[in-house]
């Protein structure tokens, strides 16, 4: 094996805390079709900016930003759980309604669904009618105040609900952009805001 093939610190970290911890307290979500393999880098670096880019967004009133990039985290993550509920050779659809929908025959909650239809109709009036006068900017801001929990929900929904539990290292196979995760951690995190 040559150097450069040796676990990092990092790796050696979570072998350990994956084997030393109760079955079912971590799970690894495989990227695959994702989007994210080839540019594993720049996604981790802008994965770490979300949280910024948000808040900034949110303190200027650029709600529309703020819906934007929620919607994108929230496609991200449904990503996620059809790549772990997908048979390999169903194509995953680009347009986020018709995605959304592969998502719920998959397994996604017809509630969290529901929901991710109105928030996706809000986005669509925000973005093309807010110029020709649909919808004020004011509803607008709501969407966006709204978006927040529901991106929380859609993320906790995805970890509760798919990706494979992982006990040992060697489950932990390279695969560009598998993520990860201590689950109980990690949901909790997202509940108080931390992450996203």
């Amino acid at each position: 094996m040559e150097e450069n093939d040796q676990p990092s610190a990092d790796d050696l970290n979570l072998y350990r805390e994956v084997e030393n911890s109760p079955a079912g307290s971590y799970k690894m979500f495989i990227a695959t079709g994702a989007g994210i393999e080839e540019n594993i880098n720049q996604h981790m670096q802008n994965i770490r900016e979300l949280k910024i880019r948000i808040n900034h967004a949110n303190s200027v009133n650029c709600f529309i930003e703020v819906i934007s990039i929620r919607l994108q985290i929230i496609d991200y993550w449904l990503r996620l759980f059809y790549s772990s509920k997908a048979k390999s050779a169903e194509k995953r659809e680009r347009e986020f309604g018709r995605f959304l929908k592969q998502s719920f025959d998959l397994g996604l909650d017809k509630n969290l669904y529901d929901k991710l239809l109105k928030f996706n109709m809000h986005r669509i009036n925000a973005i093309h009618g807010y110029v020709i006068g649909t919808i004020s900017y004011e509803t607008i801001n709501k969407v966006a105040l709204e978006s927040n929990k529901l991106l929380k929900e859609s993320v906790e929904f995805v970890v509760l609900n798919s990706g494979k539990i992982v006990t040992s290292r060697d489950q932990l196979a390279a695969n560009p952009g598998a993520l990860t995760l201590p689950v109980k951690w990690f949901c909790n995190q997202i509940r108080m805001g931390n992450i996203y």
